[in-house]
């Protein structure tokens, strides 16, 4: 049998499995260029077809997002991979003694392992000389100073405050991600210098409001006969993002009213992105999902008048409740007339204030519809709506949570009060089973009009419960509360820590904010002077400390505006992480002038 078995195995033989390599290192080593025709940094150059070999096979990735040429073409190359080699074609004559540099950032990679071969730049002039300056910066979010990766940042020759709206740049370059750009072979001139988002990837600012921009208030004038002295400066501009570079030593800014050059030499340029506020101002939604509630919601704030006028039907003078959010971008009514209410079909006027040409406020009005239709409902939906419905009260805290003794207790309402009767409510502190009833009071949001906030003063780790009797709150569709008990318990005096801060350099209105580790505001101080203030009742946790320049002293901070020439308003960090620890003290010295 075993003889079989071998003469069978010799006659059909088994197909070889290919089975690769295993073990050694990984490759980590990009492609490297072996040649080009034309070679690099070639002059004289003609026609539209260049050819790149590899050391090893590559590929294209995110070609159109990486790749950028200088000066940019309105119809963009073609590409061709095959093996080892990377075919261009221009697609249109170049221009004549003109210095062109492709970039093609991180768009080559090797076939295998995805080995980025990092901002590769092919150069090649139509002229006898290749130009060699270069200008170098970085790009920030003007809101909270982090950088700003995959912004395009142009130069334009041509000093008219249009020509980002309707000509493509001279030389233009992407921001890596750290924000920061360089931009190589550029000629001796006077330049224009923005950066912006470029949504549509056509180089034009031709999207206000939802492109981001930025721009530098002064000309910027490259020559290669200036040669600033070697600086030394540590400006911190975001946590662990230093200024460590300087200006290009081919660069010298000009300012911009006078054209005579700046009295100092500065680091490298920093572009400050924003949005502006402009563009069409426009209603994104309306809704009725309840009979009695209106909600109108905008694209963005509303900064002047506004009304929301009734169309088909004439209301009582006192027909509803305005509640309008923080940011004023959308409203709410409530309908406290009951007949009103019952109209199934509402049509309104709704007029505000929007941007026109040149940046011109024109008001606006749009008619629209606001009709109800009930919900279809199941039979066991129906049979749970036949008993009394009973109205929610949510409060701030769950059942047995901790109450902050810097903090009122809030309830927040689903539907607006009509009324709210407190000799049907109590607040007690309760030890060693002993009731002791506390005096307290309750007042409503001014702005969040379904929000209240019960106000006393608290003790310091001790149980409370707040009671309720039924009918104690009452909304404007007539829905009573059942009653209710919670109870709760206030944390100790020394759980919690303190910042003690010195501010100095304070020369204008500035608003200073508290913010958790993921920047969420928690807390707004507004200073004119130097000052002294004390931060308490700080949960153990980390912090960060922000300052708005609030040179328009409306108490908010301001985005810019291009054609009006005005900057966002400037944003500072404290360069640590503040991390606070239980019963502890942390003294800060900040000096806003350094």
């Amino acid at each position: 049998m075993m003889l079989i078995a071998s003469i069978i195995s010799l006659l059909f033989p088994r197909c070889a499995n290919i089975v690769p390599p295993t073990g050694g290192p990984r490759d980590t080593i990009p492609p490297e260029v072996v040649s080009s025709i034309p070679a690099n940094f070639s002059t004289g150059f003609t026609g539209t077809e260049i050819q790149i070999e590899f050391d090893e096979f590559i590929q294209l990735r995110n070609i159109n997002q990486q790749f950028i040429i200088t000066p940019p073409q309105k119809e963009r190359p073609d590409f061709r991979v095959r093996g080892r080699n990377l075919y261009i074609d221009l697609k249109t004559e170049p221009i004549a003694n003109t210095t062109y540099t492709l970039n093609f950032g991180d768009a080559i990679v090797d076939l295998n392992e995805s080995n980025a071969f990092s901002n590769y730049e092919f150069v090649f002039s139509t002229g006898d000389k290749i130009d060699s300056l270069s200008y170098s910066g970085i790009v920030l979010n003007a809101f909270d100073n982090k950088p700003v990766e995959g912004a395009i940042v142009m130069l334009y020759e041509e000093i008219n405050d249009s020509v980002p709206y309707r000509r493509m740049p001279l030389y233009a370059n992407r921001t890596g991600k750290d924000g920061r750009f360089q931009m190589n072979n550029l000629r001796v001139d006077t330049f224009l210098v923005f950066a912006i988002t470029d949504a549509n990837n056509n180089y034009l600012y031709d999207r206000p409001g939802e492109e981001a921009i930025a721009f530098l208030d002064d000309y910027l004038y490259l020559t290669p006969d200036y040669q600033p002295p070697h600086m030394e400066h540590d400006t911190l501009i975001y946590d662990t993002l230093i200024s460590d570079t300087l200006l290009n030593d081919t660069a010298l800014i000009f300012d911009i009213p006078s054209r005579e050059p700046a009295p100092y030499i500065r680091p490298d340029d920093t572009l400050y992105m924003f949005k502006e506020e402009t563009g069409r101002q426009y209603l994104i939604r309306n809704e009725r999902k309840k009979r009695g509630e209106l909600l109108f919601v905008f694209n963005r704030p509303l900064r002047k008048e506004w009304s929301i006028e009734p169309v088909n039907f004439e209301p009582p003078e006192s027909w509803k409740l305005v509640e309008k959010n923080p940011r004023m971008d959308s409203i709410r009514y409530w309908i406290t007339d009951e007949e009103t209410r019952k109209i199934d079909n509402m049509r309104f006027l709704v007029s505000y204030w929007a941007t026109g040409p040149s940046d011109s406020l024109k008001q606006v009005s749009d008619s629209i519809n606001m009709n109800y239709t009930a919900p279809l409902r199941s039979r066991r939906q129906a049979a749970e709506e036949e008993d009394e419905p009973v109205m929610e009260v949510p409060f701030g805290i769950r059942p047995g949570g901790n109450q902050e003794l810097n903090k009122n207790l809030r309830i927040s309402f689903p539907v607006p009060l009509s009324h709210l009767d407190l000799s049907k409510t109590g607040l007690a502190v309760i030890q060693s089973n002993d009731i002791v009833q506390r005096d307290f009071d309750m007042i409503s949001d001014s702005l969040r009009i379904r929000n209240y906030y019960l106000l006393t003063d608290w003790i310091p780790g001790k149980d409370y419960r707040f009671t309720s009797e039924p009918g104690a709150f009452k909304d404007i569709f007539g829905l009573e509360s059942d009653s209710i008990e919670l109870n709760f318990k206030t944390r100790e005096e020394d759980h919690y820590g303190s910042l003690i801060l010195s501010l100095s350099g304070v020369t204008d209105h500035i608003i200073l904010q508290l913010l958790d580790e993921r920047e969420n505001l928690l807390r707004e101080y507004f200073f004119e002077q130097d000052d002294e203030l004390i931060i308490d009742y700080l949960q153990p946790d980390k912090y960060r400390l922000k300052v708005i320049f609030d040179t328009n002293k409306n108490r908010r901070w301001d985005t810019g505006n291009y054609l009006q020439g005005i900057q966002p308003e400037r944003v500072m960090f404290y360069r640590e992480v503040i991390a606070t620890r239980p019963n502890w003290d942390i003294e800060i010295k900040w000096d806003l002038g350094l």
